[in-house]
């Protein structure tokens, strides 16, 4: 082999090494992207969009929502808020990015929360037509906060959109 095919086959080796890299770049950002960007996700302009969303969740909600009002996210999180944060991060949301951000907060009656037949809602937090966070909750002494989104679409998010039959 002469000095110039081992120099070419040098480069080629180095362009296909780049090429390869380049690739698996792509997929790991899209995937960190995919399990990290909920709010790319879920776009919804129309109160019916909302309601048929949180119906695809299993909760079943009044159509009309019982408040809907414009608030601006937090610059700084205090540490009510901190906890906060980290359910919407359990879900895939990401506030951080909205910080100091108008959003809509829209909030709804949930009708078939277990053993909680009134009182229960959900609220969606709404920032340009996209679903930015969010989450059940019911006041009270005996209250609580969980995810908005089932387990069963964190399940589907998490594997790229694909599932086992």
């Amino acid at each position: 082999m002469s000095k110039g095919s081992s120099k070419k086959g040098l480069k080629i080796f180095l362009f296909m090494l780049l090429a390869v890299i380049a690739v698996l770049g792509v997929i790991f950002f899209a995937k960190a992207k995919s399990e990290n960007d909920a709010d790319e996700m879920f776009t919804m302009a129309t109160n019916a969009e909302r309601v048929e969303f949180l119906n695809e969740q299993g909760w079943i909600v009044k159509p009309d929502p019982i408040s809907k009002e414009e608030v601006t996210v937090p610059s700084e999180f205090n540490d009510v808020y901190a906890d906060y944060v980290a359910l919407q991060q359990s879900q895939g949301f990401d506030l951080e990015k909205y910080k100091g951000k108008p959003v809509s907060v829209i909030t709804y009656q949930v009708l078939n929360y277990p053993d909680h037949p009134e009182n229960v809602t959900a609220t969606m937090m709404i920032c340009d037509d996209r679903l930015i966070g969010g989450d059940i909750s019911l006041a009270g002494d005996d209250g609580f906060t969980q995810p908005l989104i089932s387990a069963k679409t964190q399940t589907y998010l998490a594997s790229d959109g694909v599932t086992e039959e």
